[in-house]
């Protein structure tokens, strides 16, 4: 029995996760998967990577949007390309695009809303970089966003035997900022 994996990407807690798993469900899915972050790299993407590794012969992955996907063109073929590997078919909603490999039209909007993904990264950067500017000119100190992670916290739970996916876990992180915090 085949299924249809849905996989749903938010960039920052602060968006709406909730109308996307709705939405994926609505159009199909029977189970969502879902990370929080950024979509310039597939790096840190647990959840899509257990989607991937689920699917077997005639499933779906299927996600909203390719940006849900990746940002970045060789991203969002690699994405496809795994798919295909595993005898499964990429479907996004919008727009409709079916990818399974068979045919040269799906690959060539892959690589067309993946290059999209790429100019969108391009932009929202230099937006970032003017708006640092403009800050910087009016005499505000950027300092970024303030910080999340405590530290002293982090180091606490490790004196007290605890390990990084267990202190990423109780704290809400993830684990990769539980071992930078811990290398610093």
């Amino acid at each position: 029995m085949t299924k249809t994996l849905g996989y749903a990407r938010i960039s920052s807690d602060s968006q709406d996760l909730e109308s996307q798993k709705a939405k994926l469900l609505e159009v199909g899915a029977t189970v969502v998967f879902h990370d929080t972050g950024n979509g310039s790299s597939l790096t840190g993407r647990g959840q899509l990577e257990i989607a991937l590794r689920l699917l077997e012969p005639g499933d779906t992955l299927l996600a909203l949007h390719p940006d849900r996907l990746a940002r970045d063109t060789s991203d969002l073929l690699t994405i496809g390309k795994r798919v295909v590997e595993a005898k499964a078919i990429l479907r996004i909603h919008d727009p409709a695009i079916t990818f399974d490999g068979s045919d040269i039209m799906g690959e060539v909007l892959l690589t067309l809303f993946g290059m999209i993904g790429m100019m969108e990264k391009h932009f929202i950067r230099a937006r970032q970089a003017r708006g640092i500017a403009a800050a910087k000119a009016k005499g505000d100190v950027y300092k970024g966003r303030p910080a999340t992670i405590d530290p002293v916290t982090i180091k606490e739970l490790r004196d007290q035997g605890m390990g990084a996916t267990a202190i990423a876990r109780k704290l809400g992180i993830g684990r990769a900022s539980v071992y930078r915090v811990l290398a610093a």
